[in-house]
């Protein structure tokens, strides 16, 4: 009966800390940018149902914004990440993992150890013993020795086990829950050094804060030539280089230029550059180039804005703008505009490049999406999908209008056409050809040729009928290979394109408005105009002034791929 009850115990050992180490074990990839540690944790939760989380939202910062990014790592890894992030320590206890506030930055201390479930109760199994019992008040006033005292609400001390086995206690009956950390109190623990109403300098550690210049934070600062300080919470001028290793909250000017270590709220102007390490928002202003880490902001700058993040506001630069991130608001630059994910509105002379495109993109070259909102208007469009218009010499959507075409009507027997775009706007490039008798009677013929361009649109009329409206422009080489004298075949196509719902094939036919303009002069027989575009009969015939303009109706018919 010894050895069952032993036996017995040891399973249930083994069973209790595989259970605790289990959700710490899960492998999980993950990517955050900035984002609210409670929706993280949410998000993990969800994502993993055998991950749960047990904390209180009033005594875990679920506010702070935490960066993240492991793939296929145990949970672990991603939650000493967050850990050194927030302050929060976490432990694995009965299946969940358990996170509470964590003040020990000068420890460093991301987990808590995990106590080991060697759990004893009284029960027949394991009946009560005074040795037990007695251990039992041992450890647990060695317990409540060790946790954090109500008198000393500053300080929070990490419980740790004390031995193989430990009893279940109720932690809020022994220890006063740490009052919530907020972002703003976060910030005032990191910025260590004192705050002063102002400081004078010529040189980093040349100043009126000495050799603690880059501990202390000033309403007010003026660097004579170039100044280091902890913080800025007012105002800070420069006359060549501000260098502030905090935050500023305020306006910063400087001759040259200013670096920031973290974030900047408020006005930032200089002659030459802005550089912030992380969270720009209020204005940055700069002649050569501004630099962000993440930015809801103004940037403006004679060449060039940068975000190493998300960006919400205005970029306006006279070169080119990136964003690595989501750009939520306008891009405008001399010359180019690139954003790694989303954007708003891109405009430039050159090229814009972004990920999905809710407003519009606008150059003189090239333009490029993925999933485009609104237009796209430049000499090259190309895009995933587009549900505006994408106006250009060529449009590349890849789920967009897309055929090939062959097709005959009166003027050009023979008609093979390209059309590429969306449906609601698409480009034409049109080849076509006709073969003529050398002289009426003879068997030996002439070919002539035309090369042409147009746009289009696609209606849907039902699941299996488009209404094609398409105007081409062909210019129509007469028996030799290029004609130079102007003679432009002018096309209004309206055509009904008949398809099965499962397949792309179709076959359209309709009416063709035809105008011919030329210039063409035959000297032997005094004929002005085509000699080989001849229809049987023209709403319009008119030469005048060494120009021919003949109009008539005609019929076009063919099948799309």
């Amino acid at each position: 009966m010894k050895n069952a009850r032993l036996l017995f115990g040891f399973l249930f050992f083994l069973g209790f800390a595989r259970l605790q180490g289990q959700a710490l074990e899960q492998r999980v990839t993950l990517e955050y940018a900035g984002e609210p540690l409670g929706e993280v944790l949410a998000d993990i939760s969800e994502r993993y149902p055998a991950v749960r989380f047990s904390y209180s939202p009033n005594f875990i910062p679920v506010s702070r914004r935490v960066t993240l990014r492991v793939a296929d790592e145990p949970l672990a890894t991603a939650l000493d990440e967050i850990a050194r992030q927030a302050p929060v320590a976490y432990a694995a206890v009965g299946g969940q993992v358990l996170l509470k506030p964590d003040n020990s930055r000068n420890e460093q201390l991301g987990q808590l150890q995990t106590l080991k479930g060697n759990v004893r109760q009284t029960s027949p199994i394991y009946p009560s013993d005074p040795r037990v019992d007695q251990q039992t008040r041992a450890e647990r006033e060695r317990l409540m020795r060790r946790m954090y005292p109500i008198g000393e609400p500053e300080r929070a001390r990490v419980i740790k086990s004390g031995g193989d086995s430990y009893r279940e206690v109720n932690l809020s009956a022994f220890y006063k829950p740490l009052p919530e950390i907020t972002e703003e109190k976060a910030t005032a623990a990191n910025n260590k050094g004192d705050t002063r109403l102002a400081q004078i300098s010529l040189l980093p550690f040349v100043g009126t804060n000495a050799l603690r210049s880059n501990e202390i934070t000033n309403r007010f600062s003026v660097n004579l030539l170039w100044g280091t300080n902890g913080g800025v919470d007012g105002m800070e001028v420069g006359g060549f280089v501000n260098n502030v290793k905090r935050d500023v909250r305020g306006v910063q000017v400087a001759g040259f230029g200013s670096t920031v270590g973290q974030s900047v709220t408020g006005t930032q102007v200089s002659g030459l550059f802005n550089i912030i390490g992380d969270t720009l928002t209020g204005v940055q202003a700069s002649g050569l180039i501004n630099i962000a880490g993440h930015a809801r902001a103004v940037q403006a700058a004679g060449l060039s804005n940068i975000t190493n993040g998300d960006f919400a506001g205005v970029q306006a630069a006279g070169l080119f703008n990136i964003s690595a991130g989501n750009a939520d608001g306008i891009q405008a630059a001399g010359l180019f505009n690139v954003s790694a994910g989303k954007v708003k509105t891109q405009a430039s002379s050159l090229f814009n490049i972004a990920g999905d495109v809710q407003v519009g993109q606008a150059s003189a070259l090239l333009n490029v999406g993925k999933k485009v909102g609104g237009f796209q208007i430049g000499l090259i469009n190309v895009a995933d999908t587009v549900s505006g218009v994408p106006a250009g010499l060529l449009n590349i959507i890849k789920h967009g209008y897309n055929r090939f075409e062959l097709s005959v009507n009166d003027a050009l027997y023979a008609n093979a056409s390209l059309k590429l775009g969306a449906y609601r706007f698409y480009n034409i490039i049109h080849l076509g050809a006709r073969w003529d008798d050398v002289a009426p009677g003879t068997a030996e013929t002439t070919m002539s040729w035309g090369l042409g361009y147009g746009l289009g649109t696609a209606l849907r009329l039902n699941p299996r009928l488009l209404l094609n409206i398409e105007g081409v422009a062909i210019h129509i080489n007469e028996q030799e290979r290029w004609t130079n004298e102007l003679n432009l075949l002018n096309q209004l196509r309206f055509t009904l394109d008949f398809h099965q719902e499962s397949r792309r094939t179709s076959i359209f036919a309709g009416p063709v408005a035809n105008v011919l303009v030329s210039k063409l002069y035959d000297p032997d027989t005094g004929t002005l105009g085509s000699a080989v575009i001849a229809p049987s009969y023209t709403l319009l015939n008119h030469a005048k002034g060494g120009t021919s303009v003949k109009l008539w109706a005609g019929l076009q018919a063919g099948v799309r791929f």
